[in-house]
């Protein structure tokens, strides 16, 4: 009610759009939102219902994060409210509700799938492995940069609930002569299995709606080639007309960190002088990625040190407000007015216009940016949680997804952006949350100890 209108962050807004009213669907990104739009929006001829389904998504995930704390943490029920309350005030998730986004739907599906990896690493019941594999591919149609998070989680999962994690798992392995490795590699077997599997499948139905061969996307190495702009060099590339593109890098700023975006979509650019010479996308593409991979493979500590340089822009005062302004959007061009006009009804006001002065929800974003920083140490603070409470269930997860999700900012984006960090800021609530049951536990001398 404080802040109805709809917003939106161009070009993924539009890509979205376009699936929901002609089917079209994007090269880079995935295309499972674009039909939500069109049942809620397009069909109503309004943005309203798309909002309001958000806003109660929004709630629902703060409802799996009070479940989780619950269960997998044993927390008693007022501070369990108290941990989904905070994601209702979180201002990494609250603001893009109001977007014509996938970030607040595909949060969701990352919370109920961290609900049931959790009760799978209590439980250890196929069933639950299944289910977060089913889960888990949901998650990547409708965002598909929990991509490398989804493989790690595969084959690390049933690893997290079979090993000996503390002293006294050793000690009762060791006393009953084994560790289940039949059983933990029957759990990896299946793990792997039905991610190739379902992940198959989803490559299949996305090329049979693109009208392309099957794959995640279609411009990843693209992607790859401007993120790593900086690092190349002319011989990493296995065609001669790209080699000259990168040798030809000074005139276009090839090794300016902040101009990847430009590299990516920019004319004149690295990216579009490729396509240029190459005007097939997937041949284009192809070298694109066999470039990066190139690259990676003759000097892994030059990508490495440009992760930690895409990292450190995020603790810089200046540059953090920068990204974090261009994350409230863009201005809508004339087709774009004409678009939400003729399906959705909108005019162009001062409250739709991203030129226009930021609305409550926008300030709030753009004051607590200084929080996405607690969200970009929590490796370390997950870290410190396996230290000094082995054996717990909750740690490693957390620690892992952290940090698998930080390596994909630092490494696979072409500039920091505070919305990539929106999923680590649920894991830094639920981290809070299970430090809270080692304070009574070392007060009382007893464990909280979990329901499930």
């Amino acid at each position: 009610m404080l802040d109805p209108s709809p917003k939106f962050y161009m070009g993924d807004s539009r890509s979205y759009i376009a699936t929901a009213v002609t089917g079209w669907i994007p090269p880079d990104r995935s295309f499972f939102y674009g039909y939500v739009i069109r049942w809620l929006a397009v069909w109503t001829s309004s943005l309203t219902p798309l909002l309001i389904f958000q806003t109660l998504v929004g709630a629902m995930t703060a409802i799996i994060v009070a479940a989780i704390c619950r269960g997998a943490f044993g927390l008693p029920p007022l501070l369990s409210f108290a941990a989904g309350l905070a994601c209702c005030f979180d201002p990494l998730q609250l603001l893009w509700e109001r977007y014509v986004m996938t970030e607040t739907i595909s949060l969701l599906i990352y919370a109920v799938m961290l609900y049931v990896c959790f009760r799978y690493l209590k439980r250890k019941k196929i069933a639950d492995l299944v289910l977060v594999q089913a889960i888990a591919t949901l998650l990547i149609g409708f965002r598909i940069s929990y991509l490398l998070l989804v493989q790690v989680n595969a084959v690390l999962l049933p690893l997290l609930a079979f090993l000996p994690l503390s002293r006294s798992d050793l000690e009762t392995a060791y006393v009953q002569h084994h560790v289940p490795a039949i059983r933990l590699l029957g759990h990896i077997v299946l793990s792997c299995a039905l991610m190739f599997v379902l992940h198959h499948a989803y490559k299949e139905l996305n090329g049979k709606v693109s009208k392309r061969y099957p794959a995640y996307g279609y411009d990843t190495g693209l992607h790859l080639l401007a993120a790593w702009a900086p690092a190349l060099d002319p011989s990493d590339a296995p065609d001669p007309r790209l080699q000259q593109v990168i040798a030809q890098g000074k005139a276009y700023h090839i090794r300016d960190l902040d101009l990847r975006n430009n590299q990516r979509f920019s004319p004149d650019f690295l990216v579009d002088r490729w396509q240029q010479m190459e005007k097939q996308l997937v041949k284009a593409n192809e070298i694109a990625r066999q470039t990066a991979v190139r690259a990676l493979r003759r000097n892994p500590l030059g990508i490495l040190r440009l992760a930690g340089q895409t990292y450190l822009e995020f603790w810089q005062p200046a540059l953090l407000l920068k990204y974090a302004q261009l994350d409230l959007g863009h201005p809508l061009t004339p087709n774009d007015t004409a678009v939400l006009a003729t399906y959705f009804h909108l005019v162009q006001t001062p409250s739709v216009s991203a030129a226009a002065r930021p609305t409550l929800l926008q300030k709030y974003f753009l004051a607590a940016r200084y929080y996405c920083l607690l969200a970009l140490v929590l490796p370390v603070f997950a870290l410190i949680t396996v230290l000094i409470r082995p054996g717990s269930i909750d740690g490693p997860l957390i620690l892992i997804h952290a940090t698998v999700l930080v390596c994909v900012i630092s490494l696979f984006t072409v500039n920091p952006s505070i919305r990539y960090v929106q999923p680590i800021s649920l894991l830094a609530i639920l981290t809070i949350a299970a430090w809270v049951p080692y304070v009574p536990a070392r007060r009382n001398r007893t464990r909280v100890t979990a329901i499930w």
